[in-house]
């Protein structure tokens, strides 16, 4: 159990010391909040990472092992489901500079809720998870 407890505090010591960035001058964070508007919302103490962070985020769109327009509807179902009223006109206005349809951005919207549904549903219900997994297995 001690060794357990070494571990851990070892851990969170190791993550807290390397978990903020060099201090950046005034000139570099006035660059990163130039850079984009949605730096503001990060302390200076992380700025930097989180730029780099955010930029490589975008690269699951634009390069990512699905194509940028499906990916922006999974983002749009997510976003619809968890109520992220600063995602959803986000990916919508992304969708329509891809040449999605209504029909994909309300079929995308509609699996995210029928999904919310049943899950609200076997869950509300305390569906046995088990017995479900065995049915998906054909048992």
């Amino acid at each position: 159990m001690k060794n357990l407890l070494f571990i851990l505090l070892f851990l969170g010591m190791y993550s807290a010391s390397f978990s903020q960035d060099a201090v950046l001058t005034a000139e570099e964070k006035q660059e990163l909040l130039a850079s984009s508007p949605f730096n503001s919302v990060y302390p200076t103490s992380i700025l930097k990472s989180a730029d780099t962070y955010f930029k490589a985020q975008m690269g699951l769109y634009l390069k990512g092992a699905i194509a940028e327009k499906e990916a922006h509807l999974v983002a749009l179902g997510t976003s619809a489901a968890i109520k992220c009223q600063y995602c959803i006109p986000y990916h919508i206005s992304e969708l329509k500079r891809l040449g999605a349809s209504e029909d994909e951005i309300k079929t995308a919207v509609l699996i995210a809720a029928d999904i919310m549904k049943m899950s609200t549903l076997f869950y509300g219900n305390e569906f046995d998870l088990e017995a479900f997994k065995k049915m998906l297995k054909g048992e």
